[in-house]
């Protein structure tokens, strides 16, 4: 497995999207696009860090088409498609998750999608929860081809990304916090993307739905609700 590491200072990229060292690897491949060393990549992490916003990105960049378990099956079992597939860039979101869900209906397929391409100059994205090595597959052939892609890790965020991304969502929403309330918050939640995304929803909707200032004591109810 090969993993680059790569130092960039934060940047908001866009609305869904943050960039910083827990995942500019991801980010930077994209932006290197089409000079690709492999053309299969495998991007994994936790729930919301972004790989599905990754994927869109790269996917209005290369012109990839989005993949589900009915979109493959069609390709794989009508011999007139394999032009389309040889001439196309695919994503599929949560790989991992799909072929779990389906077992021996599905691993055959992805595995028989996987080596049309890999005689092509197509570039397939893959993404999921788990890195390939521990997809739960009895199609050992399949996780050898997954795991000979490109792996690359999407962190969970540091202090600092928590911060910035509760910040600016809700300055988006024209809400601004006192540091000693962002402080507060960060000292209370758990170190996830998730974490810190619902959290600042919940200010957003509380504080219009009750009309509150917010204070230690109206963050401190949207905590332990949370919690």
């Amino acid at each position: 497995m090969k993993q680059e590491i790569f130092k960039f200072n934060f940047k908001f990229r866009s609305k869904d999207f943050f960039v910083s060292k827990n995942n500019s690897n991801a980010f930077n491949l994209i932006e290197k696009w089409p000079n690709w060393e492999n053309k299969f990549v495998y991007v994994y992490g936790p729930k919301n860090c972004g790989k599905t916003t990754i994927s869109r990105i790269w996917s209005e960049k290369s012109k990839a088409q989005f993949l589900n378990k009915k979109k493959i099956l069609n390709l794989i079992n009508n011999d007139k498609n394999f032009k389309e597939i040889a001439e196309s860039n695919w994503v599929f979101d949560n790989i991992d998750k799909v072929i779990e869900e389906n077992k021996n209906s599905f691993e055959e397929s992805i595995l028989n999608f996987i080596n049309i391409l890999s005689l092509k100059k197509s570039f397939f994205l893959m993404t999921g929860k788990k890195p390939p090595r521990f997809i739960a597959s009895k199609l050992q052939d399949l996780i050898s081809r997954l795991s000979a892609t490109l792996v690359i890790e999407v962190k969970e965020p540091n202090q600092e990304l928590l911060i910035k991304i509760i910040k600016k969502y809700l300055k988006d929403r024209n809400i601004s916090l006192k540091e000693k309330y962002v402080d507060f918050i960060i000292n209370r939640i758990e170190r996830t993307y998730s974490s810190a995304l619902n959290i600042s929803k919940l200010i957003d909707n509380k504080s219009l739905e009750k009309k509150s200032n917010i204070s230690h004591k109206f963050l401190a109810d949207l905590l332990r609700d949370l919690y």
